[in-house]
């Protein structure tokens, strides 16, 4: 009986994979997109302007080293704004990467970007969420 209710359980829990009570168990957490911005570093410009299209802006510095910058914005509260009469909001996440000899050496994600962006996969929950370095 008592192996019957440890299987029903782990049953449960793969059943819920991903789940807030699941990874708490497993010992994971979605990336955030400090992990994925902050996993950048060291890679090359070519390599993210590859995977992540031409950036938005772009500014090269004296010392020759360059800023590059991704933005995107979405409608947090826009229904029904045409009814009721307000103005919508929206929130505007912006990310920006150092290039240094065309590796890529600090970031800064900005604090509207989103938590779990879509494609996050689930890492260790021990690993600490990066500190942007820009």
């Amino acid at each position: 009986m008592r192996r019957l209710s440890v299987v029903l359980v782990c049953l449960a829990l793969q059943g819920c994979a991903g789940s807030p009570l699941s990874n708490l168990v497993s010992g994971q957490r979605y990336q955030t997109t400090s992990d994925i911005t902050a996993s950048w570093v060291g890679s090359s410009e070519d390599d993210l302007v590859l995977s992540w299209g031409s950036p938005q802006n772009s500014h090269v510095m004296n010392n020759g080293s360059k800023m590059i910058g991704y933005q995107y914005s979405w409608l947090t509260n826009g229904s029904h704004s045409q009814e009721w009469g307000y103005v919508p909001d929206y929130a505007l996440c912006e990310q920006r990467f150092l290039v240094e000899d065309g590796i890529i050496t600090r970031w800064y994600s900005s604090g509207d970007c989103p938590k779990r962006p879509k494609g996050a996969k689930l890492i260790p929950a021990s690993t600490p969420v990066p500190k942007p370095t820009l």
